[in-house]
């Protein structure tokens, strides 16, 4: 199939999800796109299949992977998995993740990655075989596996405490 049969196709299938997209959105309310070279839909199973420079996108949150799997229940889009070499996601310029498997829990608005796991939080580094991320707290567990340990680099201007390098904690008169 050639990339404009490819992407005509997907049309139909963003159609199909058209319904689903509410599922995913935040409060504010943002739809999600979906496209790949290629993509399956089984209905009646509620999955979708899209292989090929797959990328995600709702609002600021950005994800690209070899191949992305959606799960419906009752028309609602409740799971994503990303796999690929590696799978990336960037929300905004406040995070970044890349790993060789991804999982986002819809419902509970949490991200698993596993495999060389990798996720920079407003400039905090945080590695491991597995990161669980939730969206909402911004909590972070890591987990190491075999001889690989978990990892966090925090830079040096997030560990200066306020006042600093000439700062006056916001307080602008002289005395």
């Amino acid at each position: 199939m050639n990339s404009r049969a490819a992407i005509k196709g997907l049309g139909l299938f963003g159609l199909l999800f058209a319904g689903l997209a509410g599922a995913a959105q935040p409060p504010g309310g943002q739809p999600v796109e979906v496209s790949a070279d290629s993509a399956t839909f089984e209905q009646s199973a509620g999955t979708g299949v899209y292989r090929g420079d797959a990328e995600l996108i709702q609002g600021n949150r950005r994800l690209n992977a070899d191949v992305i799997r959606l799960f419906t229940e009752n028309n609602q889009l409740v799971r994503v998995e990303a796999t690929g070499n590696p799978v990336r996601m960037r929300e905004g310029e406040d995070l970044q993740a890349r790993a060789r498997n991804l999982v986002y829990d819809l419902r509970a608005r949490r991200l698993v990655l596993t495999g060389d796991a990798h996720v920079d939080h407003q400039g905090n580094t945080f590695e491991g075989a597995r990161v669980q991320y939730n969206l909402d707290s911004r909590r972070v567990d890591a987990s190491g596996e075999g001889d690989k340990r978990v990892r966090l680099v925090i830079p040096a201007k997030n560990t200066e405490p306020a006042g600093e390098n000439g700062a006056q904690d916001g307080n602008t008169e002289t005395p």
